[in-house]
């Protein structure tokens, strides 16, 4: 009898024991693989792994840049006034889908599946960390902070009109790039703030204004200079900025030398000629050189000539693009 009863015993512990494994089992079971409160997860779908995987990624950035580029947009348009002309509207709304993008580091494919409704379809979940691409984010915002703030007390004594407009220029892009990290946060969840507290509006309101009046004088010498010339100067007129007809109404002088070089490539169907620039960027006032920059491009023609002038062509407009974006009005900040 006693040896019946343990019996017993032992065969109803191995069941109790079983049945705890398995509640423990189909618990976990039921536990998402990707919890909301540590990831934050896409879904995309494709007739293709390939393509399900990319369209999830995609959907997750989409993410973030839709409400980064509406709360970045919103304070913009706050301290943009009725004074500022629709051309720098317009920049300042180039800068905010710059910096509105976003490259996720970090996010990953959690898993891919088929869909059994529909054979031959494809879906995926693209996923990041929160608090890992939080970090990541908020370390930015502290580097962004302090620059920035570095650059608010050195605008006090920054006097020359060229590189007051340049300083002001990257302080706005401060600003912007501040408030879309704390959108990109807000979109994690994660607890980070600037401590930066700068009021836009008169900044956007001394830039606008500095821009309206602001001249430019631009003079090249070389071959086929006036090209070069002609070409910077309709782009910067394209771009609201303003072309004086002397050196003496300047703010800023664009000075460069152009030369063409015939090359040897022995082709016989064409002759090619590479066009250099070298450029330099002068506050007329101050005579400081705020920036130098060179480019070249090579172009060929059956004519050595016309080589030459498709070089020179094509060399303006890189120039014109590079030059504005050294400025500052281009849709970026390269005066850093």
């Amino acid at each position: 009898m006693l040896k019946t009863f343990k019996t017993f015993l032992a065969i109803a512990l191995v069941f109790l024991i079983g049945c705890s494994q398995s509640q423990e089992k189909s618990a976990t079971a039921m536990q998402p693989a990707f919890p909301e409160a540590r990831y934050l997860t896409a879904e995309g779908s494709g007739q293709t792994e390939v393509e399900a995987r990319r369209q999830a990624l995609a959907e997750l950035s989409g993410i973030f840049e839709s409400k980064v580029h509406a709360e970045t947009t919103s304070f913009a348009r706050a301290a943009i006034g009725p004074d500022n002309d629709e051309l720098f509207e317009k920049n300042v709304e180039s800068k905010i889908a710059i910096i509105s993008s976003v490259r996720l580091t970090g996010a990953q494919i959690g898993r891919v599946w088929q869909d059994a409704a529909a054979p031959g379809a494809y879906h995926a979940l693209a996923v990041i960390d929160r608090s890992q691409a939080g970090r990541g984010w908020a370390d930015q915002l502290e580097t962004v902070t302090a620059k920035t703030e570095a650059q608010v007390t050195n605008i006090e004594y920054t006097t020359g009109r060229f590189q007051r407009l340049l300083a002001l220029n990257r302080i706005t892009v401060g600003l912007l790039q501040k408030q879309a990290l704390e959108s990109r946060l807000r979109v994690l969840n994660y607890p980070a703030r600037s401590s930066l507290d700068v009021d836009i509006r008169p900044i956007t309101a001394e830039l606008a204004g500095l821009r309206s009046r602001l001249r430019f004088f631009v003079k090249f010498s070389g071959e086929n200079s006036q090209i070069v010339a002609d070409r910077l100067s309709e782009a910067f007129t394209a771009n609201g900025l303003l072309i004086g007809n002397s050196l003496n109404e300047a703010d800023a002088l664009i000075s460069g030398y152009v030369e063409s070089q015939p090359l040897s490539l022995n082709n016989p169907r064409a002759q090619f000629v590479r066009a250099t620039a070298t450029v330099k960027i002068i506050e007329t006032g101050t005579r400081a050189t705020v920036a130098t920059l060179s480019e070249n491009i090579r172009k060929g023609h059956v004519d050595p000539a016309e080589a030459a002038r498709k070089a020179v062509s094509a060399l303006a407009d890189t120039l014109a693009e590079r030059l504005i974006f050294e400025i500052g009005f281009g849709g970026g900040d390269a005066t850093d």
